[in-house]
């Protein structure tokens, strides 16, 4: 044997080997002795070209199996110039030419995946096409598959559909020419190539097909086997597409399609594990689950979902190379999921990176590639964002330029132009001159545009109509055309009609609406902001996740409500300013403390009320997604009907009549019952005070000669000299200075329009609102010899909202609880109350006190020895510390009608009052906890040691005080701030004992005056900083 021969039989025996134990030198070894065979091949004249032909192409195929295993590229390389060195040694007519060039094919096919180089897609696809045809009939099988393989490849790359229909064709020609133990990985391979033809033509046969063979092969795919994933992938793709065509609620909610979502959802996790080494496989896997998360998050509103999407996203771009074919699209999933996010949350920081993945694709997809039109309508979007929150025209001017070259792009799509054309409108909206009529008609022309290529159930219609109304308002506040206004307002219910009432393109004009009522100040703009009031509280009650609507009501309900009621009060509507104030405060608290929507409320009277509330949640989902359904214009209206026959019978509950709607001045006066009512707002324009008072109109009292800035001022000095607990003389002066300040700015104006309708030593409740709740009203006053401050004038207390307080008269006590000896003297308002007596069971039970205590130390029990030597023995009398304090007998204690003493440890979240709450044993009890209680305590005296965390940005304070209230407390004493344990024995013990004076039974209604009282008694024994920091809430 010539050593030739000995070398390629050495090399030959260490490539079976490797291939029956995996042993990476045996293939090096192989390597390197093909490659001396070759050296020896090339000096010798007595080998013929069959045998060096046959020696390159083994060599080539052991390169490019290292290449598969390493990924160095150098392999690759060397096996092309081998596979080449075959071919050119089998000339036409060999009988080996055919393998020859199927074998260079598919490793240029290999080195295109790895490189993108167009020439080898196209090299590759050509040799195929030559050697197909004359390849034996028991060898084409895997050239076939290659070969649609490359197919499938040019046309992601091109977008020619003529090379997808070809590769559809030839992948069915391999199925059908498959052996049983092949067909699975066939199956798979079409289906791919149907759901890329599905995307591209929506013919739903391509998506049923695909479906069906992604399932065939799952089934016939192992747990082990390299395309189970790919398949798992294409499968759930589809799923998801289908949901998308479909968009009926039945689809979704179906049993078996569940369990599909989610099996695909938990494989994918266990994928993620399997193959962290093979990045192709990891990639497509963390796409596909980016993608179902964004599909997810679309449906149920999970932010989870949507931070988690963008962050697969993120990790597939890291572990993708610029030249990979699939990074432009994961960069547009990216950018996509970005700019949704940014509309949630308003961080710029997101849009900037939504706006760099677009710039991006756009310079890795080729000029000619049909897909380029979509970043840059997407591009249009996020700067035309941007430029709404920092004003750069550059923006503007880049936007417009992209959307051009968009909706100009060839074969572009009615629903992309009509995309543009909406942008485009936006676009010229944000530079018009009203004055100039050939501005505002540019703004017509391109949503008519829009328009005309949306049908009813269009996903855009409800921005086109949003966008019309917003043009119309605009035209009318120029040209003052009644018919123009009129247009406005239907358009706008159009909007919201298509979106099943709760339309965000709707809300999102309105905000514009407002902008442009201010800017002209035209008196329609009372509407327009009850109209966004309703509608963000309408929004708000949909989505599912409390952290989107916590971040909702902070973001606008609040700024609405204090806007809004400034807007209103300038137009000398005092009535619809109350209105306003009280419908956005109410979303804000119910938000904020409660984490409660009204479906919730609705969910919790019983059965029928559940009902009610699923029935209305099912179709207005069903309404939202329409325009997926394809339903006609019949169909709609026919579920609107349905949803307004759901109202009505919502609206005949007790407590609901005034469902999804802006309960009524009439209404809201009831609070006034027992005396008047303060209400303060600091806008952004104005800052006013309105006194409620018992049947009489509201007075408006303009706080004309204090700012926002001042509030805001005057809010940021108490939080720094209150931090102290035991101020010195010094900071005793400069507080009464600052309260001197509240009272000339804040207080005296409205106690001079108080004084004519309200005697001395009445009721006052103060219902602030914004920067107002962190400043002790209830403490102003001159602070000077013989002159009164607040405090000896009137009892004041608070309520967080004005239905806050009228739920907590209207809740039925235990026994009827008598005037208080003073209250005689105020007949203004004690006269027809027939309304309120007939809320109150008459009895002469006094309620039991309940007496909480540290739930791990023994530190509150000589504190609570002293409120038991305090009361009558005959009173009923409970208490509970250490390991008795545990959350369910807390929560038990607050469904009772109680006096609740509480000492135990508390804690404040400033930045989420539904994570305030209070120690126990076994952790904390909530102020969402106790709010799904549904309390029923009368009285709640709040002891305890409370820990301030972190100061949230000085905004709407929810002390625990009146979080309590507002969760369903009748009545509340606790501090603004902390203050030392003797001030808080000192003023305890003051209470009760005024409290308890006379012997009769303990009356909620008392308890303000006697806190009054109390620290009236302790005087100027403690530190004005901590007097001042006791409240009293609610009834």
């Amino acid at each position: 044997m010539s050593d030739f021969d000995t070398l390629v039989h050495l090399a030959d025996n260490l490539y079976s080997r490797y291939e029956a134990q995996g042993n990476p030198s045996d293939l090096s070894l192989c390597i390197v002795r093909y490659r001396s065979a070759f050296t020896l091949a090339r000096t010798s004249t007595a080998l013929s070209n069959d045998a060096r032909s046959k020696l390159l192409s083994n060599l080539a195929n052991a390169l490019s199996i290292r290449f598969q295993r390493h990924g160095d590229i150098a392999d690759l390389d060397h096996s092309v110039e081998c596979h080449l060195a075959a071919l050119d040694l089998r000339p036409p007519k060999h009988p080996g030419r055919a393998k020859a060039l199927s074998n260079f094919a598919t490793v240029l096919l290999v080195r295109y995946g790895k490189l993108g180089m167009q020439k080898d897609i196209e090299l590759a696809i050509e040799h195929f096409n030559t050697a197909l045809p004359i390849l034996p009939p028991d060898g084409r099988l895997m050239p076939l598959m290659n070969y649609a393989s490359a197919l499938l490849s040019r046309f992601q790359r091109s977008g020619d559909v003529a090379d997808l229909n070809d590769a559809i064709r030839q992948y069915r020609a391999v199925m059908d020419a498959a052996p049983a133990e092949n067909k699975s990985t066939s199956y798979y391979n079409l289906a791919n190539a149907l759901l890329s033809r599905f995307k591209l033509q929506r013919d739903l046969k391509d998506l049923e097909l695909c479906i069906e063979y992604s399932t065939i092969a799952l089934h016939g795919l192992s747990e082990s086997h390299p395309d189970r994933v790919s398949a798992l992938s294409c499968l759930s793709t589809a799923l998801i597409r289908r949901f998308e065509s479909r968009g009926d609620l039945e689809d979704l909610q179906n049993a078996a399609d569940a369990l599909m979502l989610r099996y695909k959802l938990a494989k994918h996790f266990f994928a993620l594990e399997l193959h962290t080494v093979d990045l192709p496989r990891r990639v497509l896997t963390l796409e596909a689950l980016g993608v179902c998360l964004d599909i997810r998050f679309e449906r149920f509103g999970d932010p989870e979902d949507l931070h988690i999407a963008i962050d697969l996203y993120n990790e597939a771009l890291w572990e993708t190379s610029q030249d990979d074919p699939r990074r432009p699209f994961n960069l547009l999933r990216s950018a996509s999921s970005l700019e949704t996010r940014f509309r949630l949350y308003g961080e710029v920081v997101d849009l900037d990176r939504s706006i760099s993945y677009c710039r991006e694709a756009l310079e890795l997809l080729p000029l000619d590639h049909p897909d380029r039109a979509t970043p840059h309508r997407m591009l249009t979007s996020s700067l035309l964002l941007r430029f709404g929150e920092t004003g750069d025209e550059f923006d503007l001017d880049i936007a417009q330029l992209h959307c051009h070259v968009s909706m100009n792009t060839q074969d572009v799509s009615d629903s992309l132009r009509a995309s543009c054309n909406l942008l485009l409108a936006r676009i010229f909206k944000a530079r018009v001159r009203p004055w100039v009529v050939k501005d505002v008609e540019s703004i017509f022309q391109h949503l008519r545009a829009a328009k005309d290529l949306c049908t009813l159930t269009h996903p855009l219609i409800s921005d086109v109509y949003a966008e019309l109304a917003s043009a119309y308002y605009l035209r009318f506040l120029v040209q003052k055309k009644p018919n123009d206004l009129h247009e406005a307002f239907g358009h706008h219910e159009l909007s919201m009609n298509v979106a099943s009432g709760s339309s965000w393109p709707a809300f999102r004009a309105s905000l514009q609406w407002v902008r442009d009522a201010e800017g002209y100040g035209h008196r329609s703009g009372i509407d327009i902001y009850r109209n966004a009031l309703r509608q963000i509280n309408h929004h708000i009650s949909s989505v599912r996740s409390p952290e989107l609507r916590q971040s909702l009501a902070r973001r606008y309900g609040s700024s609405l409500a204090y806007d809004g009621t400034s807007f209103t009060l300038r137009f000398q509507e005092p009535m619809a300013a109350v209105e306003a104030l009280e419908s956005g405060r109410s979303v804000l608290w119910s938000q904020l403390v409660r984490a409660k929507t009204i479906f919730d409320e609705l969910r919790l009277t019983g059965e029928y009320g559940t009902t009610l509330a699923d029935d209305l949640e099912r179709l207005s989902s069903q309404l939202e997604h329409v325009h997926r359904a394809s339903k006609s214009a019949k169909d709609v209206k026919s579920l609107l009907k349905e949803k307004e026959s759901i109202l009505d019978q919502i609206r005949r509950v007790e407590g609901f009549k005034y469902f999804l709607k802006t309960t009524p001045f009439s209404e809201l006066a009831k609070a006034t019952i027992d005396g008047p009512v303060v209400l303060l707002n600091a806008s952004q324009y104005t800052c006013d005070a309105l006194i409620l008072l018992y049947s009489a109109p509201p007075i408006h009292v303009p706080l004309s000669h204090l700012t926002p800035k001042d509030v805001l001022q005057m809010a940021t000095r108490f939080r720094g000299l209150t931090e102290s607990l035991s101020p010195g003389r010094h900071d005793d002066e400069t507080l009464e200075l600052l309260l001197g300040d509240i009272w000339d700015l804040i207080a005296l104006p409205v106690v001079q329009h108080v004084l004519p309708h309200v005697p001395i030593d009445a009721r006052l409740w103060w219902c602030p609102s914004g920067v107002f709740t962190s400043i002790p009203l209830h403490a102003a006053g001159p602070y000077r010899q013989h002159e009164p401050n607040l405090s000896q004038l009137y009892v004041s207390s608070y309520t967080p909202t004005l239905q806050a307080l009228i739920r907590a008269r209207a809740a039925t006590p235990q026994y009827d609880p008598p005037r208080s000896r003073r209250s005689s003297i105020v007949p203004g308002f004690l006269k027809n109350r027939r309304s309120r007596q007939l809320l109150i069971s008459p009895t002469t039970t006094s309620p039991t006190i309940v007496a909480i205590g540290h739930a791990v130390s023994d530190e509150t029990c000589h504190e609570l020895d002293r409120l038991r030597n305090r009361l009558p023995p005959s009173m009923p009398f409970r208490r509970m510390e250490g390991e008795d304090v545990t959350t369910e007998s807390i929560l038990a204690t607050v469904r009772e009608p109680v006096w609740l003493h509480l000492a135990c440890a508390a804690s404040l979240d400033a930045s989420l009052p539904c994570r305030s709450g209070f120690a126990t044993r076994d952790g904390t009890v909530s102020m969402y906890d106790v709010s799904q209680a549904c309390p029923q305590a009368e009285f709640v005296f709040l002891s305890g040691r409370c820990s301030r965390g972190e100061d949230a940005v000085l905004g709407e304070t929810m002390h625990l005080a009146a979080s309590l209230q507002y969760s369903g407390v009748r009545s509340t004493i606790g501090t603004l701030w902390p203050v030392d344990e003797e001030v808080m024995r000192r003023v305890a013990d003051a209470f009760y004992e005024i409290v308890l004076k006379g012997g009769g039974p303990l009356q909620y209604t008392n308890t303000a005056r006697a806190l009054n009282e109390a620290l009236g008694a302790v005087g100027r024994g403690i530190p004005l900083a901590q007097r001042i920091a006791f409240v009293h809430v609610g009834a």
